[in-house]
């Protein structure tokens, strides 16, 4: 079986484009957001994640859309009640040199960390 050359370059290139990296559970140790910029960022209690170029201990998205508001909210409320999250980013830095918010999950506390 054949397969076209540039078929499978199309598909290589994309697959490293599509590439998101996810973190592992971490406490968010502090939030905030520049109100002239509308850049939010958190930053966790570890050394540095996200891609080579922009490694930090922050992560950082924009607050202008309805869901970039919703992250504030929810990401606050996770910190303040120290629940752990799990953090994806894209593949590339931001304009501010730092790794890019995808997606969040805030995990549920366990039983032996009471509520």
């Amino acid at each position: 079986m054949k397969i076209n050359p540039l078929l499978f370059i199309a598909l290589s290139a994309f697959c490293s484009v599509a590439q998101a990296e996810v973190s592992e559970p971490q406490w968010i140790k502090q939030i905030g957001c520049d109100q002239e910029s509308q850049q939010c960022a958190l930053s966790f209690g570890i050394e540095k994640m996200g891609p080579s170029g922009c490694a930090s201990n922050k992560i950082s998205w924009s607050s202008e859309t309805t869901q970039g508001k919703l992250a504030v909210a929810l990401l606050s409320s996770a910190m303040m009640t120290r629940h752990q999250v799990a953090v994806e980013f894209d593949s590339f830095c931001g304009e501010n040199g730092l790794p890019q918010l995808k997606s969040y999950e805030v995990l549920a506390k366990s039983a032996q960390e009471g509520a």
